[in-house]
């Protein structure tokens, strides 16, 4: 099981996204979205796994990086992001 960050920017105004973000949560376990363009999410895949798992639903404009997450973080966010981040196995 990994920890794995989502970041993208989405380019085309026009388009529905919402396949991408229901994809997100299907293809992972628990998952964290307090970020608007950065989701957190624990996954039995590999961040190479979950990228192309996820490419059908963005555009050629469009931007994706999903990297794995270690016990190496630190930040100004709520004790709640902060409790999630910490009950996670990395």
């Amino acid at each position: 099981m990994s920890v794995l960050l989502i970041t993208y920017t989405l380019r085309n105004q026009s388009k529905d996204y919402s396949g991408l973000f229901n994809a997100i949560k299907t293809h992972t376990g628990w998952w964290w979205h307090y970020f608007e363009t950065v989701w957190i999410v624990q996954s039995n895949s590999t961040a190479d796994q979950l990228a192309k798992q996820l490419y059908s639903y963005i555009e050629n404009g469009d931007h994706l990086l999903v990297v794995r997450l270690h016990k190496d973080y630190q930040g100004w966010l709520p004790k709640d992001a902060w409790d999630w981040l910490n009950a996670r196995h990395y």
